[in-house]
């Protein structure tokens, strides 16, 4: 007569993970693909520049003159100048902007984003400034951007205003 014998092992138990480490795992892979895309994205940025200059810095200004007419004495105003580098080399500001004054007075002090331009990056020159009584009559500004462009190393872009 035959026996069947059970050999029954017991089970072991298996070594649980614990239940942060999936998420820290899903959340560190999320990370990977953001900065992947991120940086793709600031790549194909960079490569959709087209220098408008080569072996050059090359400033240009989204507007060479602003005229605000006529303006109230009391009254602030703010004049902004967007700058580009379309050149291929980083462009610097190798001294501070500043405005010259080529009728009426007070000249008012410029501020600059950032002094020095990747190719394509781009940054605001503001100028802000208000006359009052005694100050009133037509005003025209120059405003002075020394760089490193070769071509210009002066470049001057102009605000007109007339106060009453």
């Amino acid at each position: 007569m035959s026996t069947k014998h059970s050999t029954h092992i017991p089970s072991q138990k298996k070594p649980r993970l614990p239940i942060w480490l999936p998420m820290i795992i899903v959340a560190g892979l999320a990370l990977i693909g953001v900065t992947v895309v991120s940086g793709n994205s600031s790549a194909t940025a960079a490569s959709n520049f087209n220098p408008e200059v080569s072996g050059a810095p090359r400033l240009s200004a989204d507007k060479e003159k602003v005229d605000l007419g006529t303006l109230a004495l009391g009254q602030t105003v703010e004049v902004k100048f967007e700058v580009t580098n379309t050149g291929d080399k980083p462009l610097n500001f190798t001294d501070a902007p500043y405005v010259q004054v080529v009728k009426g007075c007070c000249a008012p002090t410029p501020e600059v984003g950032t002094r020095t331009l990747m190719p394509g990056q781009q940054t605001t020159v503001s100028v802000s400034f208000m006359m009052h009584e005694g100050m009133g009559g037509y005003h025209d500004f120059r405003l002075h951007l020394l760089t490193n462009d070769p071509s210009q190393l002066d470049k001057t872009v102009q605000i007109l205003s007339n106060w009453q």
